[in-house]
């Protein structure tokens, strides 16, 4: 088949929707598929490249003005490029991202093409508006939101969604099917057996149990909920708390670990390359994630995949990933004493370490990149035959 995907984000701009798209496109490519993605450019050129292998169609667009690293499509001329685009490379489906200026366009043209179209739902509007301080206006914007999300996402044939909890949340807002498939994780990436101790000589990582969250430092990620924890856990146990990642909270919460008396036993990396992530999961002790917005959190899976038992919000869909008392500990947003006791028990009690990071690497494995690219192929060739039929029918068929 030929699919097409089409992301308001893309390389260079490292998020789970792009992570998502790199990880499966090559992989339905190697099936032997032919694969292709629009995404915004760099600039505000229409040009094409080959990124991992895979044609990347990218439009004009400028950059968001909170978010200079994040662009949007320039809507002039769009929906022509689009077209033009869509006539050359023929897919049998098209699988779009999101909701916003570049899926949209991409609706709109399609409705005198009627070339099936898949969405998969990576949104949730606490992402977008987690700095807002006024509560009226944060609803106002999310109902807007939700219902722009609405209108596009109603005129597809199918929308799909990492887990059941993502489905609950989106089935109000649409008349379309919805269904749960995981975004999955390629768990051999997270299996490393090369030498730790470069990594740790790299990073300036200390030989000593280690807390480690990975991620966005961004407000809803709410990671100074872990480090109050950390500042009364580590008065009972020895450990560091290693925080991976960038963003707009970075010299916030360094100024917070100053404040709880606790710098020295916090690191932050700063970004870390692909190829390094994994040493520092297999260099750590247990994950910890206090999002409360969370359609599956890939970096939660890897941590399971890796033998890490972790500790999460119970909120979003964390709690369909890690079972309380199992494969770790949920806790209430908050509740920092909670926090601290499980920091104690899985830093401190063996047997219950070891219990929990097996059952880690169980569940770790239902989200295998694999059972994910198997589902698409279904969806893709179920939605692509249903079309055929109804467009050679007098009668529209359900596709529930």
């Amino acid at each position: 088949m030929r699919i097409l995907f089409v992301s308001e984000t893309y390389y260079p701009h490292l998020n789970g929707v792009y992570y998502f798209v790199c990880r499966l496109a090559p992989l339905l490519q190697a099936n032997g598929h032919q694969v292709a993605v629009i995404a915004p450019s760099e600039n505000t050129h229409f040009s094409k490249k080959k990124i991992d292998n895979i044609d990347v169609y990218v439009v004009p667009s400028l950059p968001l003005l909170y978010y200079p690293k994040l662009r949007f499509p320039i809507p002039v001329l769009l929906q022509h490029r689009i077209k033009s685009l869509i006539n050359s490379f023929k897919p049998d489906v098209i699988h779009i991202q999101d909701h916003f200026i570049l899926s949209k366009a991409v609706v709109e043209v399609n409705k005198k093409l009627k070339i099936p179209i898949i969405g998969t739902n990576h949104f949730m509007p606490e992402n977008l508006t987690s700095l807002f301080q006024n509560q009226k206006v944060k609803r106002m914007v999310e109902n807007f939101m939700w219902s722009r999300f609405s209108y596009v996402f109603n005129q597809v044939l199918l929308v799909t969604t990492p887990t059941e909890t993502g489905a609950r949340l989106i089935r109000p807002q649409l008349n379309t099917n919805v269904i749960a498939i995981s975004s999955g994780i390629n768990l051999e990436e997270f299996n490393s057996s090369g030498n730790k101790d470069k990594i740790r000589e790299k990073y300036a990582l200390p030989d000593k149990p280690v807390l480690l969250y990975v991620g966005r430092l961004d407000p809803e990620k709410r990671i100074e909920e872990i480090l109050k924890a950390v500042a009364v856990a580590i008065k009972k146990i020895d450990f560091y708390f290693v925080i991976v990642g960038k963003g707009v909270r970075k010299s916030a919460l360094e100024d917070l670990a100053k404040q709880l008396g606790i710098e020295d036993r916090v690191i932050f990396t700063g970004f870390v390359p692909d190829e390094d992530l994994p040493y520092f999961y297999k260099l750590s002790r247990c994950f910890a994630i206090a999002s409360r917005a969370e359609l599956l959190s890939l970096v939660t899976l890897q941590a399971m995949a890796s033998g890490l038992p972790v500790i999460a919000a119970d909120a979003g869909a964390l709690s369909e990933i890690v079972h309380d008392k199992i494969n770790g500990y949920l806790f209430k947003t908050g509740d920092r004493d909670a926090i601290v006791r499980s920091l104690c028990n899985i830093f401190t009690k063996e047997n219950l370490y070891r219990e929990m990071a097996e059952k880690s690497v169980e569940y770790s494995h239902q989200h295998d990149i694999h059972k994910t690219v198997a589902s698409f192929e279904r969806v893709y060739k179920s939605c692509f035959v249903k079309e055929i039929i109804t467009k050679n029918s007098k009668v529209p068929l359900d596709l529930a």
